[in-house]
């Protein structure tokens, strides 16, 4: 075979995705390497661990957009209804003493309602998905400065509460939390690639009417991605809660579009039918070094939204299909 032959076999196998991931993941590599020459804390394995600790609310908000991009559709209510999530775990639990993880289970209920309640507005209503989920955004928000009159809920003498968020394993920074997240991921790797509702939520994503053709029920996947989108929020903001040692009313307006922005960065289609459970964690993993680099460094805050909107800027442009 001559040397031509060799390089065409081997660009054939490399698919345009796989180039797409690989790149994303270079990036990601260039970013942590560019950091840890400017500053030499980064790349210290506490640093590292810290990150991942960080990355926690905002890996599962971005695993919930990421469900609901799959389809074609846009989430806006996920940074609410974790902020909301994490606020009822503390009120629950410090006012009307209901037991820590009873409470936990019901900031949990309560992200799988709203889940539901947007996935049945959408499915069976047919409304728009971002009106129905902008909706619930604003009607959380509003639930939110009633409760808490803007105010964080403050947890100091609740040691059971901080254990999720706080307990650290096998001596290292790692905690529950991150342990939560990675075993989300690896559930939703798996659900995605290995089971007939997950092709279904691909073929969904990407010919709708297709998939009616084939006798795929549309509006239950709508349902689903929705409902669990829901219930990722929430344990998002009850995982917050928990290392941060309060109910905090403000962090939905801090991870709803960067986690967009993780989910989109790690290759999820923003017109459906195409994401990836783990690029979408490596997509997530670049924001979260790109602001903990940015502050490591010290620029100024109102440079890093111009970064972080530069970057997604390119990630889009990256993923777009374009004509040859």
């Amino acid at each position: 075979m001559s040397e031509n032959n060799k390089v065409l076999k081997i660009k054939r196998r490399i698919t345009r995705d796989t180039r797409q991931n690989i790149i994303i993941v270079l990036a990601l590599l260039v970013v942590m390497l560019f950091f840890g020459i400017k500053s030499p804390y980064f790349l210290k394995p506490a640093n590292l661990a810290a990150l991942l600790v960080a990355a926690v609310p905002l890996g599962l908000i971005g695993l919930a957009e990421s469900s609901c991009l799959l389809i074609g559709a846009f989430d806006m209510a996920p940074g609410m209804v974790a902020s909301l999530g994490g606020v009822l775990w503390t009120m629950l639990l410090s006012k009307y003493g209901v037991p820590t993880y009873a409470a936990f289970a019901l900031a949990l209920l309560f992200g799988l309602v709203s889940g539901l309640i947007a996935g049945l507005s959408i499915a069976y209503l047919k409304m728009p998905p971002w009106m129905a989920t902008y909706a619930l955004f604003q009607i959380w928000k509003g639930v939110i400065y009633i409760l808490t009159n803007g105010e964080a809920i403050r947890m100091t003498t609740f040691a059971s509460f901080k254990y999720l968020g706080q307990h650290k394993l096998f001596g290292t920074p790692i905690t529950w939390a991150v342990i939560i997240m990675l075993a989300a991921y690896v559930i939703l790797y798996f659900v995605f690639k290995y089971t007939k509702l997950g092709r279904d939520l691909f073929v969904v994503g990407g010919n709708e009417e297709a998939a009616r053709n084939v006798g795929i029920r549309v509006n239950l996947c709508r349902v689903f991605v929705f409902t669990l989108s829901g219930f990722l929020s929430a344990l998002a903001g009850a995982l917050f809660a928990s290392r941060s040692g309060s109910g905090q009313p403000i962090i939905g307006d801090l991870y709803a579009m960067q986690a967009i922005a993780g989910a989109v960065i790690g290759g999820t289609a923003m017109t459906g039918g195409k994401t990836n459970v783990a690029m979408t964690f490596v997509g997530v993993m670049f924001v979260v070094c790109l602001q903990n680099g940015l502050n490591m460094i010290a620029v100024p805050a109102f440079y890093q939204h111009i970064v972080t909107g530069v970057v997604l800027v390119l990630a889009i442009v990256v993923q777009t299909d374009r004509p040859k």
